[in-house]
């Protein structure tokens, strides 16, 4: 068995400028089919490592590598792409539709991205937040949250995402929930199958994380408010297992010390939860552990301090 490490250089593009390498580790092994050995890039599988000039050359495994990675991202949107949507929805109805408009990431911190590591990341915490407007029937601060959103966008890909007429579908929605519920749901997933389908993995990846830690927020102010109820316990489970696979996730970026900086805080949150099986063990002690952990690496994101 041989661990390869690839590296593919990130187009400067407008469409795509993360500036580092993402480098995926692979694992691949030695198959046999019919008494023949399969083909592989180092004829010699007992050399411990393999030339990187001679892997990027092997356009075969960098196109796998890419499928895989892409595969990944397609199930974590089927599986969770929209799950703010259902956490924001489910804390509205626990806590009796209770809005805080100083929860948000104020819009004014917008000029605070510069780069498209913190600009894709906080990209997704105001889709979140847009989220958490339009649930709570507050129109304009929605807006306001979709236009920094759409700001960040213009800054990482060239094509709009949101349409002028998305804005009379949201104020049509307003008094209908099962409605605005379903709007919602397209509306947020349309970026990150945007994103996947034109090959922006680590954008896509960070933008998602960004909604993650946006939506965690949420949730653990509205446990310091309204205190624990049943399905708080289960959207700490759920926040917990989408979390694991985006540390499983980031892991395949290696590019710079701001990737390395945000999986270590998202380990710091994974490591609050400790390992729990069910709500029973998930005691008042680690509900202020992971609250803590959720607050300080949200505060880092929205400053851009990550």
């Amino acid at each position: 068995m041989t661990s390869i490490f690839l590296n593919f250089p990130i187009s400067k593009n407008k469409n795509m400028r993360i500036k580092d390498y993402l480098l995926i580790s692979v694992t691949t092994m030695l198959a046999y089919s019919c008494g023949s050995e399969a083909t592989q890039p180092n004829d010699n599988p007992t050399t411990n490592a393999t030339p990187v000039d001679t892997i990027i050359k092997e356009p075969e495994l960098v196109e796998n590598d890419l499928e895989t990675l892409r595969f990944r991202l397609d199930m974590l949107v089927a599986n969770h792409g929209a799950a703010p949507v259902s956490m924001l929805m489910k804390l509205s109805a626990d806590d009796k539709d209770v809005f805080h408009p100083d929860y948000v990431n104020d819009v004014s911190n917008v000029g605070l991205y510069k780069d498209d590591f913190s600009t894709a990341l906080n990209f997704g915490v105001y889709k979140t937040d847009l989220i958490y407007d339009l649930i709570h029937h507050h129109l304009d601060d929605g807006l306001n949250a979709r236009n920094a959103a759409n700001t960040l966008a213009d800054a990482l890909w060239e094509e709009h995402i949101y349409s002028d007429g998305d804005i009379e579908k949201y104020r049509a929605a307003q008094d209908n929930l099962e409605d605005l519920e379903s709007l919602l749901f397209q509306d947020y997933e349309k970026t990150e199958k945007y994103l996947i389908s034109h090959d922006q993995f680590e954008i896509a990846t960070l933008t998602m994380i960004g909604s993650l830690i946006e939506s965690m927020y949420f949730t653990s102010k509205a446990i310091e408010e309204f205190g624990m109820t049943e399905s708080k316990y289960d959207l700490l489970i759920n926040e917990k297992h989408q979390l694991d696979e985006f540390v499983e996730l980031l892991a395949f970026f290696k590019g710079n010390e701001k990737d390395a900086a945000l999986l270590e805080g998202l380990m710091e949150v994974e490591d609050a939860y400790g390992k729990i099986n069910g709500k029973e063990d998930l005691t008042d002690e680690v509900i202020k552990h992971i609250d803590t952990a959720v607050f300080a690496l949200r505060g880092k994101i929205v400053s851009n301090n990550v």
